[in-house]
Parts: structure tokens; sequence; C-alpha cells
């Protein structure tokens, strides 16, 4: 048991510099997950207005929107991770993108 934990805490430092990548993984995934969500309630909400409108809306929310999502959410989601103690963050970690792996499937089946 001493062996797993002393391994968890020295993956748990070679990982450390990487938290950044890993959160952005994160939140990237997350918006692969639920962007269809996003655009649909987007969608609704611009459908009565002209077509070029909705268009315009569409690329701006396209190219700002989800650039902005991943570029505020990165270091929230970095922060958090930080918030862990060290020896649990490579369980955390893991444990999320099983977690979003889950959701990303049970989403393709419904």
């Amino acid at each position: 048991m001493d062996f797993l934990l002393q391994l968890n805490t020295q993956l748990a430092y070679q990982i450390t510099p990487y938290l950044g990548d890993v959160a952005l993984a994160l939140v990237a995934t997350v918006l692969v997950i639920y962007g269809d969500r996003l655009n649909r309630v987007l969608k609704r909400t611009v459908s009565h207005w002209v077509f070029i409108a909705r268009v315009t809306v569409f690329i701006l929310m396209c190219t700002f929107g989800y650039g902005l999502l991943t570029v505020w959410g990165q270091p929230i989601v970095r922060l958090g991770i930080l918030q862990v103690p060290i020896e649990y963050r490579p369980t955390i970690i893991l444990f999320c993108f099983i977690l979003l792996g889950v959701l990303a499937e049970r989403k393709r089946h419904l």
C-alpha cells in the first residue's frame, strides 16, 4: 500500500508542470460533449431573428464564444485541480476523464 501511495505521489509531482494542459483537455472535452446543447439553446434564442443576424451570431459563437469559454475555463479548472491535495491529484484527474467518457457514452445513446 505504501508503494502505491509513493508511486501516486511521484506521478503527481511529474504531472504538475502539465496541469494547464490537463485542464485544457478537460474543458475542451466538456465543450465537445455539450457544445451541441449550447448551440441548440442559442438557435432557439435567435430563431426569430433575421437570417443574416442568425448566421452572424452562430459564427461569433463558434469563433469567439467557444474560444473564450476555453480560455477562461482552463485557468479555473487548473486552480480547482491545484486545490486537491497533491497525493490525490492523479486519481482525481483520472476520475474526471473517466466521468467525461461515461457522460459522452451515455449522451451518444440518448
